[in-house]
């Protein structure tokens, strides 16, 4: 679910890993679900390309050689700490944000991102004046309202999250992503009306649509097993396969998560990391819910600093 990255590094590429056909498609022997992991398919975790490589070393020269105006070199720092949020640097991503608003404050994307970063960090207030920005100057960037939403969500302001989330998902009520980041939130709120809105939310997505298996999981309809042993369906390169597995095993956890049983939730948090699809919502967020649950269990804290 590439929500965060904004497609603007004029013919810069973003791929984590270049396309590789999978040459020995994973056995999935069904087994009984009993809240234990079970029927894993695990991807090889992707790894920076050549591409998104060469194209942070060519921005590099260019800030460090080229003459520009503050408002190009603005841009260069933008474009640059997409490409490094990209890859997982996300401390050097964070830098070339600030510098950009720096040079040139009225880029709306570059608070977008620097609210994703604010928000990872627990800097709630900093996170909510980024996005506030975002949509003062362009009311029509609806990925804020994503990021916005999340951000209320983890310092459980429940409510301001349901309105921010609801606004992004009148936008595409066909996106599965935005049902269910939906049906989380709302959770929060009211178990039971949640589950009744992810229902009906479900009608509007296309049958013939893989993701539509995460909603049917989260209904009762299909189980643990039933949904690992479909995520090769449409599967063509070892690529796809990873950044499916990061979606599937994030919300595998937060199935988990929710329902009081974390040291299931724990491992597939861990399963989402390893696929190393860093500019997912999905990866990113792992990370984070880790920390929360390594909160919740002061026993972990020792184990938490060495992973």
């Amino acid at each position: 679910m590439r929500l965060f990255l904004i497609t603007v590094l004029c013919g810069l590429t973003f791929a984590c890993a270049q396309t590789t056909e999978m040459q020995n498609t994973p056995n999935i022997t069904p087994t009984p679900d009993n809240n234990a992991i079970a029927n894993l398919v695990i991807a090889e975790p992707l790894v920076n390309s050549f591409q998104s490589q060469r194209a942070i070393a060519q921005l590099n020269q260019i800030v460090l050689n080229t003459k520009l105006s503050e408002e190009e070199r603005a841009q260069m720092f933008f474009r640059r700490g997409l490409l490094y949020d990209s890859v997982g640097l996300h401390a050097l991503a964070f830098y070339d944000f600030t510098q950009a608003i720096r040079l040139q404050p009225d880029i709306p994307g570059v608070y977008n991102s620097l609210g994703i970063q604010h928000t990872l960090r627990g800097d709630f207030i900093e996170a909510y004046e980024a996005f506030d920005s975002t949509l003062e100057i362009d009311p029509s960037y609806h990925f804020a309202y994503l990021n916005r939403a999340l951000a209320s969500y983890y310092d459980k302001r429940y409510e301001l999250s349901l309105s921010d989330i609801n606004a992004f998902y009148a936008t595409d009520t066909s996106d599965t992503y935005r049902i269910l980041w939906r049906y989380l939130i709302h959770y929060r709120i009211d178990p039971k009306a949640a589950l009744h809105s992810l229902e009906n939310a479900k009608s509007g997505v296309s049958t013939g649509a893989w993701t539509i298996r995460l909603i049917d999981f989260y209904l009762g309809e299909i189980t643990q097993s039933d949904l690992l042993g479909d995520l090769l369906l449409g599967l063509e390169n070892q690529k796809q396969l990873s950044e499916r597995l990061c979606e599937v095993y994030f919300y595998l956890g937060k199935y988990y998560a929710d329902r009081d049983q974390p040291a299931v939730a724990k491992n597939f948090f861990k399963l989402a990391l390893a696929t190393n699809v860093f500019e997912f919502v999905e990866h990113r967020y792992a990370r984070l819910e880790l920390e929360l649950l390594h909160q919740r269990n002061p026993s972990d804290t020792k184990i938490a600093e060495n992973e």
